[in-house]
């Protein structure tokens, strides 16, 4: 299977600490919007740069400074934890329109623990997809809060093949970041 794995954000750099023999430049990217209630969520999308020329433009730069980025999600060997490999970045002017596009295909990995949630903005399921390159096993966490987008993954099964399409987002809670699915094949 040739995989999907794109991503494109546009937010503020913000700034991570840094240690020393760090193999890649790691940051966030803050990406702010209005929400449902009037309010403004703020999420912080983690993303890595490996490439040294990228990791030597970002370093360099201001924190809120506008920026978009693409690449591919993966999920780190040791945590798990879901982060942006950038592979391309641009340095804006201004942010005149937020961009948030994250497109996926896979098998389908049915999470064991804590497969249901909800959170301020209802009640969703949260499954994996699974992506497999050179050996090295990805496995992107995904959140469905629409009904009928539920329904269309229940109809799957484990290791059936998969397509999403959302945004990158991070919990409230925790930070952590995970793919809010808006469409499944």
């Amino acid at each position: 299977m040739n995989y999907e794995n794109s991503v494109k954000i546009s937010g503020l750099l913000h700034h991570l600490s840094r240690k020393k023999d760090e193999k890649y430049f790691a940051f966030s990217i803050r990406h702010e919007n209005l929400w449902t209630d009037g309010t403004t969520r703020k999420d912080f999308l983690s993303a890595r740069a490996f490439n040294q020329e990228i990791c030597e433009k970002l370093k360099p730069l201001d924190e809120n400074t506008p920026i978009k980025v693409e690449g591919v999600l993966k999920s780190s060997k040791g945590s798990g934890e879901l982060y942006l490999a950038v592979e391309k970045v641009e340095i804006l002017p201004e942010i005149k329109e937020l961009e948030n596009c994250v497109k996926l295909s896979g098998y389908v990995h049915l999470v064991k623990a804590q497969a249901e949630g909800e959170t301020g903005t209802g009640k969703y399921v949260r499954f994996a997809v699974r992506q497999e390159i050179s050996g090295q096993k990805d496995f992107i966490v995904v959140r469905i809060y629409d009904e009928k987008l539920r329904e269309t993954l229940a109809s799957k099964k484990a290791d059936d093949p998969v397509e999403v399409e959302g945004t990158l987002r991070s919990s409230r809670g925790s930070g952590v970041n995970y793919v809010r699915c808006t469409k499944i094949a």
